[in-house]
């Protein structure tokens, strides 16, 4: 037996050797292997999963920061891949600290060191490399090893093809008839009720939309089909692949026939496993949707969704995560409401859509700054345009950038359809699948109805700091009250959050106990409805008058009843949230953990009763109104993230591209690099030499997945020398006004310039909850594809980032002039030429 073979048989036994039923399991899996093959499997497994009872201390060991990680007892020193394997090696062995997870995580600290030798090779050979014509800059390669290394492969976010029938990889004969009578012999690719995919062997004119007679000749050789049937279809798809010429073609919805579509039922049923069903729009949902929701609780930029009345623009939601919030936290009032909305007054809002009309997005650059008196927050903001022309520039910022609440906003906006609210799972709607996902309510239709357009906020402050050093003019601080906000501005917005379960420090478990509350003298009877380690949700009979951060007794009075000996009276948490309604109580302990009785109670239970316990799947984002707004944003997000992915040997490598239905400049500027191709970006002009190694790299490696995000300016200037097109780049920490200014002077005269900030954060474990539906789909029928696909989104490593600031960064630089409009030209010109 090859070794391979006997590897992945012992990976797929490795999740189920405590499980009751092993020995069943392990004899239909091996049921082909001889007697000796399967004495050396058990015995292999039983190594593997024997208890471990050695402590780790990977101190000295690994270059990562080793912190103290404890487990029944044991106290290990281990790094963060390190932890990373412990907590999957738990998962995989119910719990238990085994010999294999002990084996693992040697086995990462020898590939970690011969990383690290690796990249100290790969530094020398840089060091010693002088073929670069100019520091900082690349002429465009098109045959290049090292281009081969930054060719990025492009997916395109909120693209999750549907099939509302499963389709079968089969080939047989059918034979074409064209409105024209010429005959055509073709081959199937794959099949489906009313649809299919056909190779033509002959020479065609067919196009899109052509209208066909199809018979099934083949067909007709096997079962009791009659040849000579005609049954009209619709070309919807033509494709050359490798010289070969494919048809996609639908049968005409006006033709009937329930003996024909009761026949390919039966058929596809009756051989889908032996022929495999095509999962090619499975594989890339999981493709698209994995890689978005790793971006999506990282993304720094701000969703706001308006509609529109009486020519104005109305804020009604802005959807949030961890990192995106920060930007609304200079916007809740003292009436603890989002007053986000009231930069878009009327006079804004006019100019806004009346660009909209003429464009395909408008930009909005807002400077804002706040200040308390009498116990009120008074707004103040203003645009660039309306600082120009009032002359109060240099004043309003050197005013504002004064204050802890001074910001600078990029502000684009663009239309939405709200066809893209609901997109179906691409597992068609007759397949029994875990995770359905259920079409938006009534109530959520009429939610969203109202929503004419999308903004994207994006704070660039940071990148800007250099350019706030302005001076002020006493006498004009009177006219900066006409940028106040008026208090009476009505107030709508509604913030709408995206929780993603597998960020979760540590694992909640469904489980129903009654237990009884006490918040001062007030005492309510209770139900836990799931619970953790440090933490419990109660939900409790009749409200009760309390809030957030309340001290709270509970005692849980269901598990006295089981275990009577334990200290379950009076255990002390906080309430850590409350629902408007008062009844359900989000729980949390204070202080440490380790002299808890509750939370050494249910670690004791988590240990003991696994099996009783069920892993609570908590998502909001893939319920109701977060979901629409997700997926309105999704079909067009306002960046263009670049993955990065660290294979098992821990190299790291730029690997993916998400691309967007934005309509953006340096979207459309990266796809046409030379080297680029429909379906990958080449990236060698922005990350060739040591951009990657000592710009991006070493910040990372500083990092883990719950590091604040670090961001850093790229700046470009594109022109040609001696009959070819350069780039030079530069980057830079922001606050560096005389390296930008520098840097723009260069580029100004007969160069394109840009500047992009590229936000570096690192990933965790992939959140596999969104797209478990097409995960347990596509296992049945390729599992092969299923675990490529879920091997490929636990390698990604890294996100980085990148929006287009160029002309927010020109009107600091060169306030007034006409540079912005002259850049925008020769970028068009430039990409008109390809």
């Amino acid at each position: 037996m090859p070794n391979h073979y006997f590897d992945q048989l012992i990976d797929q036994l490795k999740p189920v050797v405590y499980d009751t039923d092993f020995d069943t399991l392990f004899q239909s899996l091996t049921e082909n292997e001889d007697g000796p093959t399967k004495f050396k499997l058990k015995m292999e497994l039983r190594r593997l999963a024997a208890p471990c009872h050695r402590t780790v201390d990977l101190r000295n060991q690994v270059d990562g920061e080793c912190r103290p990680y404890e487990y029944n007892g044991r106290r290990h020193q281990l790094d963060d891949v390190a932890i990373e394997i412990f907590e999957q090696g738990l998962e995989t062995y119910k719990g238990v600290f085994t010999q294999d997870t002990f084996e693992q995580i040697l086995d990462a600290d020898n590939h970690l060191r011969q990383a690290r030798e690796e990249e100290r090779a790969f530094a020398q050979s840089l060091a010693n490399h002088n073929a670069e014509p100019l520091s900082g800059q690349s002429p465009f390669l098109n045959n290049d090893n090292e281009a081969e290394s930054y060719l990025l492969e492009t997916f395109h976010f909120g693209q999750y093809p549907y099939r509302a029938e499963e389709r079968m990889n089969f080939t047989i004969e059918v034979g074409l008839e064209d409105s024209k009578g010429k005959n055509y012999q073709a081959l199937t690719a794959d099949i489906s009720i009313t649809g299919m995919r056909v190779r033509v062997n002959d020479e065609h004119n067919l196009q899109y939309g052509d209208s066909l007679s199809l018979y099934f000749t083949g067909l007709a050789k096997e079962f009791t089909v009659n040849p000579e049937t005609r049954i009209p279809y619709h070309v919807v798809g033509v494709q050359e692949v490798d010289g070969k010429h494919y048809l996609s073609l639908n049968r005409d919805p006006d033709y009937q026939s329930a003996e024909l579509d009761k026949f390919f039922h039966r058929f596809i049923n009756g051989y889908k496993k032996r022929y495999r069903v095509n999962v090619d729009n499975t594989y890339n949902t999981i493709l698209n949707k994995g890689h978005e929701q790793f971006l999506l609780p990282r993304m720094q930029q701000l969703p706001v969704f308006f509609s529109e009345a009486n020519k104005q623009l109305v804020a009604d939601y802005v959807l949030t995560t961890d990192n995106n919030r920060f930007i609304l936290s200079n916007w809740i009032n003292e009436l603890n409401q989002i007053s986000f909305g009231s930069i878009f007054n009327l006079r804004r809002s006019r100019w806004l859509l009346q660009d909209l009309a003429q464009k395909e997005h408008a930009r909005l650059l807002v400077m804002t700054f706040s200040i308390t008196a009498r116990g009120k927050i008074y707004n103040y903001s203003a645009t660039a345009e309306e600082l120009q022309k009032t002359g109060l520039w240099d004043t309003y910022i050197a005013f504002g950038s004064k204050k802890a609440s001074w910001r600078v906003y990029q502000i684009d906006l663009r239309r939405v359809d709200l066809n893209q609210a609901w997109q179906p799972q691409s597992v068609p709607k007759n397949i029994n699948v875990p995770f359905r996902i259920n079409p938006p309510t009534a109530q959520v239709k009429r939610a969203i109805a109202p929503l004419r357009y999308m903004g994207v906020v994006n704070d660039i402050t940071e990148s800007l700091q250099g350019f706030f050093n302005t001076g002020i003019e006493k006498e004009q601080l009177s006219s900066l009250k006409a940028f106040a906000h008026p208090p009476s501005t009505p107030i709508r917005t509604k913030e709408a959050r995206l929780e993603f379960i597998n960020l979760r420090s540590e694992k909640r478990f469904s489980y129903r106990s009654r237990c009884r509350v006490k918040v001062g003298k007030l005492v309510r009877d209770g139900m836990i409805i799931d619970l953790s380690v440090s933490g419990l949700q109660v939900q409790i009979d009749t409200p009760l008058p309390a809030e957030k951060g309340d001290n709270v007794d509970i005692s849980l009075t269901g598990f006295k009843k089981l275990y009577k000996k334990a200290k379950l009276d009076h255990l002390a948490y906080t309430i850590a949230s409350i629902d408007d309604a008062r009844t359900t109580l989000r729980l949390k302990i204070e202080g440490d953990h380790e002299q808890h009785m509750g939370s050494e109670f249910i670690r004791f239970l988590i240990r003991e009763q696994r099996d009783l316990l069920k892993l609570q799947v908590e998502n909001t984002s893939i319920n109701g109104l977060e979901l629409c707004l997700r997926n309105l944003y999704c079909d067009a997000p306002g960046s263009l993230p670049v993955f990065l992915y660290r294979n098992k040997k821990r190299k790291t490598s730029v690997r993916r591209a998400g691309l967007s239905n934005w309509p953006s400049g340096w979207a459309k500027l990266s796809a046409k690099f030379p080297g680029s191709q429909p379906s990958a970006i080449n990236l060698q002009p922005l990350l060739r030499g040591s951009s990657l190694t000592e710009e991006l790299l070493p910040r990372l490696n500083e990092m883990d997945r719950t590091s604040e995000p670090v961001t850093l300016l790229l700046l470009l200037r594109l022109y040609r020398q001696n009959g070819e097109d350069i780039v030079q780049t530069q980057w830079l920490e922001g606050n560096d006004n005389q390296a930008i200014e520098s840097f723009i002077e260069q580029s100004i005269p007969n160069s394109i310039f840009r500047a992009v900030t590229v936000t570096l954060s690192r990933t965790g474990r992939p959140d596999t909850q969104f797209i478990q539906a097409e995960l347990n789909y596509i296992s049945r029928y390729a599992a092969y594809r299923a675990q490529e696909i879920e091997e490929d989104l636990w390698q990604v490593y890294a996100i980085a980032d990148t929006v287009d600031v160029t002309e927010s960064l020109l009107e600091f630089a060169l306030s007034g002039s006409d540079a912005i409009k002259e850049q925008q030209e020769r970028l068009n010109n430039w990409l008109n030429k390809f």
